[in-house]
């Protein structure tokens, strides 16, 4: 069985725990944690464990993963995602003006804002204690991963909501109501400083141990993708795009993963997200989880895109997925009928045998993470990973960056294409392929891994293919205006009433 690097983090995560309030609170999480806790080389690396538990897991059992999947994949043209309850993320997909107290959004700022407290606090006792008490290589590798999840945190915040406070430190909630919104530009800065300085000093891999430590591959990914961000159209919005032209950068990136030797484009789709661990070498930058430890570790993220009856027919208990998130037409009539990935990814018919849900279903759902034979002992006990970025994801990506002139050429980005398809079963005779093409096919290989809505930004397309789309789908007009003031999500209403007059809302929201 995998081991997981977060459960030396449960004694910390007592600490931390009591300090999750649904405000930004950057104080030190108490005095014995801030003072007196970082004694030993064990406490140091419990509280490395806890910083990624806040960056990944978010505060308790939701976390980065459930996250993508509520803002990115609901929002998009992916799931037509309407219902006859009320539900937090109905209005995510509807395009509501009225969403600045959702708790989805709300979760989003005060998770990741947890973890750059955890992230800053660390980084301030490795440089008071840390060459003391730690040898100078683990010491640098602690700062390097706190770095990175600094950054991966900050780069999630501004493709949310774009300026954001930039804290770099421990600071007293007296201090943070004082800090304003910084120029993405500003908190971009922070980013790229944070990963460039932590690459050097990240290893290139990890035993099965260590697994899910974020290792100098993953960083480089996540630098890329800040880069190819930064490079996109702006919209006209004050948001993560900035219109540069850093696609040479960013493929440099990606093309040093390739180079590594350490990651195989997997011959079978399913296997992607069946293999654990290290076995799977389409792993870049993953979010591992265990089932049956009876330490509340377990996932529950493929429970957001899920429905009661598929979970019933495969003789699950109770998720809580009262109401589906179906498939949108448009897209479910993008594939063949053969396509490997609509096999393995989506139940298009299930039946339950017996019980509150018998009966045969046809409504169309993303079931790629939803494996049975990793469940554990509830909704919140999933033993799935989740994939932030994988191998597949870094040669599309590198297609893009060649598209823009960043290096490669087009017979690459051809191969590519086709590799892809190949493993589909479908025809793979592209040649010539364009951007349009690449970004149609990066939705049918990644859906439901939280990559839409940022793909769709990046496209360039945003507000036309989806406005396209919403012509197509939306006979009941459900969905509101979508134009460019909804590609950012409203600064979240609890920040804006906690200090009146600090902060302005992201234009278009009540």
């Amino acid at each position: 069985m995998k081991k997981y690097i977060y459960l030396a983090a449960n004694i910390f995560m007592l600490f931390a725990l009591a300090s999750c309030e649904d405000k930004l609170d950057q104080a030190p999480i108490s005095q014995l944690t801030s003072d007196n806790f970082y004694a030993t080389q064990n406490d140091f690396i419990q509280a490395r464990n806890a910083t990624y538990s806040y960056a990944f897991h978010g505060a308790g059992t939701y976390g980065y993963a459930n996250r993508v999947l509520n803002l990115s994949e609901t929002r998009s043209d992916n799931l037509y995602a309407t219902t006859q309850a009320s539900r937090d993320w109905e209005g995510i997909n509807n395009f509501a003006t009225s969403i600045a107290s959702n708790s989805l959004i709300k979760e989003a700022y005060v998770s990741n804002y947890n973890a750059i407290a955890k992230a800053n606090e660390l980084l301030e006792k490795l440089e008071s204690k840390g060459d003391v008490i730690i040898n100078t290589t683990e010491r640098n590798n602690m700062v390097a991963e706190a770095r990175f999840l600094r950054a991966f945190c900050y780069f999630d915040l501004i493709r949310w909501f774009g300026r954001v406070p930039l804290i770099d430190k421990v600071t007293s909630p007296q201090e943070a109501a004082k800090t304003g919104r910084s120029a993405v530009t500003t908190v971009y800065d922070l980013i790229i400083s944070d990963l460039t300085l932590a690459i050097p000093d990240l290893a290139p891999s990890y035993d099965d141990t260590n697994y899910g430590r974020v290792t100098k591959y993953g960083a480089k990914g996540l630098l890329a993708l800040v880069y190819m961000t930064r490079s996109s159209v702006t919209y006209g919005i004050d948001g993560a795009s900035l219109g540069l032209n850093e696609w040479a950068k960013a493929y440099k990136e990606l093309n040093d993963i390739k180079t590594s030797g350490l990651y195989v484009f997997g011959t079978d789709y399913a296997s992607i997200f069946t293999t654990e661990g290290n076995a799977n070498k389409e792993n870049v930058l993953t979010i591992p989880y265990t089932q049956n430890t009876g330490n509340n570790v377990g996932g529950n993220f493929m429970i957001e895109v899920g429905y009661e009856p598929y979970f019933a027919s495969l003789g699950l208990s109770q998720q809580g997925s009262l109401e589906a998130r179906p498939i949108s037409t448009e897209f479910l009539s993008s594939f063949d009928s053969n396509d490997n990935r609509r096999i393995f990814g989506i139940a298009e018919d299930y039946t339950v045998a017996s019980g509150t849900y018998k009966g045969t279903y046809n409504l169309p759902l993303f079931v790629k993470y939803a494996d049975a034979n990793r469940y554990g002992n509830g909704r919140q006990d999933w033993g799935v990973d989740f994939m932030v970025l994988r191998y597949t994801d870094i040669l599309m990506l590198m297609a893009e960056c060649t598209l823009h002139a960043g290096g490669g050429t087009q017979a690459d980005v051809d191969a590519i294409v086709n590799q892809v398809r190949t493993r589909a079963g479908i025809t793979a005779n592209a040649s010539n392929i364009t951007l349009d093409q690449l970004f149609a096919e990066r939705r049918k290989e990644f859906f439901s891994e939280g990559n839409r809505w940022f793909d769709l930004i990046r496209s360039g397309n945003a507000l036309t293919i989806m406005n396209t789309w919403k012509t197509v789908e939306d006979g009941s007009n459900s969905i509101g205006t979508i134009d460019k003031n909804a590609l950012l999500y409203p600064f979240p209403l609890q920040e804006i009433l906690a200090v009146p007059g600090l902060y302005d809302q992201n234009l278009g929201y009540d």
